[in-house]
């Protein structure tokens, strides 16, 4: 059996079809569906509850972000397998199967993850290299793409692979690996919690594997109605993962980087919502938001959960 974790909020566009497409996503093993709703204020829960019934669905009296929710999810489950899905996946027959086999077959692989396409049939940037102070130089200044440096981001393999990190939207965790390691860390209230998670188990000796051969469908900024008020890049999220993983990095040397980045990205939004484009019009006003964020810290710490509450 796998217990699936769908963590909702203001997801009522996308939640139907998502859980519908899980009835077939696990015929061998079958499935445990937990939707946890992180507050919604659309009519989410309902939704789901219509699906998975009423006691399938965990209702949070607050939205305390993705890793609280997943974590929620999690609880009370004694089985063997874990899937984490953002709502605004759809999942082909059987998908789940097949990640789990790729488990069953690499007995120190912790979690699996798919391969990720777009509403338009393209492979997202889901699959990446943990940060160092060099890597995130290179993405925020789009060294990576124009001068070939090594950034964040890292191609999808071409067969069953270990990598560093993969995108929380989709994954199969093991439970064993899950209890070694312990819950997600909430001090994320979105973005870079994966990446956390992912370097946490590999640090406790577990791998972290991406399956080609397994696809799922995201429609990527649809599960949640509040993802445009979200700051871009996830904020300043980053300032948490190095504090824990590399103390060594001066925090202002992380913010000082991030910031130039950001002000070239916003500046290029700007110019490009200008000329037209709808999306990036709302992406520089998302950056502008984590600039906004990154300012702060230096003051305070930042209450990220405020920001969509």
């Amino acid at each position: 059996m796998i217990r699936v974790v769908v963590v909702t909020h203001d997801s009522a566009s996308v939640i139907e079809s998502c859980l519908l497409s899980l009835t077939a996503a696990a015929p061998r093993r079958g499935l445990e569906i937990v939707v946890v709703d992180n507050a919604s204020t659309d009519g989410s829960a309902d939704l789901a509850a219509a699906r998975v019934g009423v006691a399938g669905v965990r209702r949070l009296p607050l939205n305390l972000g993705f890793a609280a929710g997943v974590n929620a999810g999690f609880a009370g489950f004694e089985g063997a397998w874990f899937a984490v899905l953002n709502p605004d996946t759809v999942l082909p027959r059987g998908v789940l199967d097949v990640l789990t086999d790729a488990l069953e077959s690499c007995p120190r692989a912790g979690l699996v993850a798919p391969r990720v396409r777009d509403l338009s049939g393209g492979v997202e940037r889901t699959v990446g290299r943990f940060p160092t102070l060099a890597r995130e130089r290179a993405h925020a200044m789009f060294l990576d793409r124009l001068g070939g440096l090594e950034g964040r981001h890292a191609p999808f393999p071409r067969h069953l692979a270990e990598v560093d990190w993969v995108s929380g939207c989709a994954w199969l965790l093991r439970a064993e690996a899950l209890r070694s390691v312990g819950p997600l860390d909430e001090g994320y209230f979105m973005y870079v919690e994966d990446v956390d998670y992912c370097r946490r188990l590999r640090d406790a000796g577990w791998s972290v594997l991406a399956l080609p051969e397994a696809e799922v469908l995201h429609a990527r900024g649809g599960g949640s109605r509040a993802s445009a008020a979200l700051p871009a890049d996830g904020g300043p999220a980053l300032l948490r993962y190095f504090t824990k993983f590399h103390p060594d990095v001066v925090g202002e040397q992380v913010r000082v980087t991030l910031a130039r980045g950001w002000r070239l990205r916003r500046l290029l939004h700007r110019v490009l919502g200008a000329l037209g484009r709808r999306r990036s019009r709302v992406m520089a006003g998302r950056y502008a938001l984590a600039l906004a964020m990154l300012a702060r810290t230096r003051a305070a710490p930042i209450d990220h959960a405020a920001v969509v509450r």
